[in-house]
């Protein structure tokens, strides 16, 4: 048998192919260009738009420069819960680098300011058109979801869903502040449509709440009545009696994603 010291022509195209796939990204790896996933797990404000007027600001509290941009919102890909929609309204950014007017990409940003406009600063640029990064990003955030979802079911002791029937004051007495951050506890008593973890052995599910507007407990969701919902409970001690199903995070109150794929992982 003839021993062939050069590759099959086949085999030659499909390692170029494969060595044309990864030598970009290791490029990019080495000069220290940031990933897609690492800068959208960073980022608490992530938007396509395009940069309006260069060297500007909308923001009073923010001096203009070369390294400031007014940008117009076309797409949120990502904004924290205590952000308004932005959609179509325009934003200062702090850039990295200057930009020009009509530039379109993805922004990668953490929110600096808060007035008669929203101020961001930039925290990275990724490689890539502005549709490939902004399909990356939507892939990134499943994934990020998912992972914290994971965690934040895994650390409730019962979730459940359901219309809040009820809220009222532990005892038929309202609670008074006795220290600075006081919780304020009241008690909702939600009516069960289902089940996802744990046991509620009831058709009716009582739990505590921080009815306080302070700003340790002003973003833990306040159920109101007629309220439908999924939320995740926690065992907390009570001062006399058997322990309590309390909710205790902002995040305890799930987006209607969230419910979904909640009630998805309970499925055998």
């Amino acid at each position: 048998m003839a021993f062939e010291f050069f590759p099959r022509r086949k085999t030659v195209w499909a390692l170029y192919g494969l060595f044309a796939c990864l030598v970009p990204g290791a490029l990019a790896a080495a000069a220290g260009v940031p990933s897609v996933e690492s800068l959208t797990r960073s980022a608490d404000f992530i938007f396509l738009g395009s940069v309006i007027q260069a060297g500007a600001a909308n923001l009073s509290i923010v001096e203009p420069s070369s390294r400031t941009a007014i940008a117009r919102v076309e797409e949120v890909l990502h904004a924290g819960r205590a952000l308004d929609d932005f959609t179509g309204r325009e934003v200062t950014v702090l850039l990295r680098a200057p930009l020009v007017a009509g530039d379109r990409r993805v922004f990668f940003t953490q929110v600096q300011f808060l007035g008669e406009s929203l101020g961001v600063r930039e925290i990275g640029r990724a490689r890539g058109t502005a549709t490939e990064i902004a399909a990356a990003v939507r892939g990134a955030r499943e994934r990020v979801l998912e992972q914290g979802l994971a965690a934040r079911l895994a650390a409730a002791d019962l979730v459940i869903s359901g219309r809040v029937l009820e809220t009222r004051a532990i005892g038929g007495v309202e609670p008074q502040a006795v220290s600075e951050h006081d919780p304020l506890w009241r008690e909702a008593l939600l009516e069960v449509d289902a089940v996802f973890k744990g046991k509620a052995g009831e058709r009716t599910v009582s739990f505590l709440y921080p009815s306080s507007l302070d700003v340790f407990w002003a973003s833990v969701p306040k159920p109101q009545v007629g309220q439908k919902g999924t939320w995740l409970l926690h065992l907390r001690p009570a001062e006399e009696g058997a322990a309590v199903y309390a909710a205790l995070e902002p995040s305890d109150l799930l987006t209607a994603a969230e419910a979904k794929a909640a009630a998805g992982r309970s499925k055998p």
